[in-house]
């Protein structure tokens, strides 16, 4: 009797923008969320500090992961 297998599912392509694969240098600028943020150096963990702008107008410093910032491309707007 063959050992019961689960079936091997493809996951889908995310239609965004591709995710940061390495660690983004310091003073680079990112896409976090719906904001665009500078990168101000590593935190602990796999996470580094950036600061932007909230939709309130208040610039704020924020520890994410690095995983969750998108680059940006050739032009801001």
């Amino acid at each position: 009797m063959a050992a019961f297998q689960f079936p091997v599912i493809a996951m889908p392509v995310s239609p965004r923008r591709a995710r940061v694969r390495r660690k983004p240098p310091r003073g680079a600028l990112v896409r976090y969320q719906d904001r665009i943020a500078e990168v101000l150096g590593e935190a602990r963990g796999q996470r580094v500090m950036i600061r932007s702008i909230h939709a309130d107008g208040v610039e704020r410093k924020t520890a994410v992961k690095w995983v969750n910032l998108v680059p940006l491309e050739g032009q801001l707007f």
